[in-house]
């Protein structure tokens, strides 16, 4: 029994040794965002609080998000620029990240990204969800007539919004839109609006949307 423990105590040991020494690893325990929690929900023109710590020998730190999110600026003791210097665990930095207003709905990664050594360090990327506080009045989808071929083709739907301040905004990545093939034997789709193809028939595909639905006939019909 004595025996087993040991040999389980030295395994453990070599596992946690070899997860430190790689570097995804080390980079996250030199730099990691503490604040906000991932998959947050924001909204167009709000203003974000990311709080970041970093190791102090982190230089040319910066938080970037996802296009066209951009550069979030410094928030601390009234700097305003972009690029801060690790201040250690203890001693979190502030960054303010504008969501822009005219943005697409959906997931967009935020990372700090430093240097240490002359090497880059990189924190594991944070999820924000941008989502508009209103429901679209009306929705549709291109193509609206979906038509295969071939077994095995792919095509992506373009989901749109109209909503009544009178704006347009594709909702296809929105964590609000949703899609359902009727028959997934005849054609299947992704979470993000991919058709494929399965077998020849006819079916439909199904979106929604809290507000409105949209439903898209679909045929395969192979060439011979």
């Amino acid at each position: 029994m004595k025996r087993k423990k040991l040999d389980w105590l030295v395994a453990t040991l070599v596992l946690i040794t070899g997860l430190m020494a790689a570097p995804g690893f080390a980079q996250e325990s030199l730099l990691h965002i503490l604040s906000p929690a991932s998959s947050l929900v924001v909204r167009p023109g709000q203003t974000v609080t990311i709080t970041v710590a970093a190791d102090a020998a982190v230089q040319k730190l910066v938080v970037t998000g996802q296009n066209p999110l951009g550069m979030a600026r410094l928030s601390a003791d009234g700097a305003a620029g972009i690029v801060a210097q690790g201040q250690g665990e203890g001693r979190p930095l502030l960054f303010l990240l504008a969501i822009p207003t005219a943005i697409r709905p959906g997931t967009y990664r935020v990372t700090a990204v430093g240097r240490i050594s002359g090497d880059t360090v990189e924190s594991k990327a944070l999820a924000l969800d941008v989502e508009r506080p209103d429901e679209p009045t009306r929705i549709w989808a291109e193509p609206s007539i979906l038509h295969f071929a071939h077994l095995g083709d792919r095509i992506p739907l373009r989901v749109l919004g109209a909503f009544a301040d009178g704006s347009q905004v594709e909702l296809t990545h929105s964590s609000k839109t949703s899609f359902a093939s009727a028959d997934p034997r005849v054609a299947a789709i992704t979470t993000d609006g991919m058709i494929t193809a399965v077998a020849e028939g006819r079916t439909s595909v199904l979106i929604r949307t809290p507000s409105v639905d949209y439903s898209i006939p679909v045929r395969v019909e192979e060439e011979r």
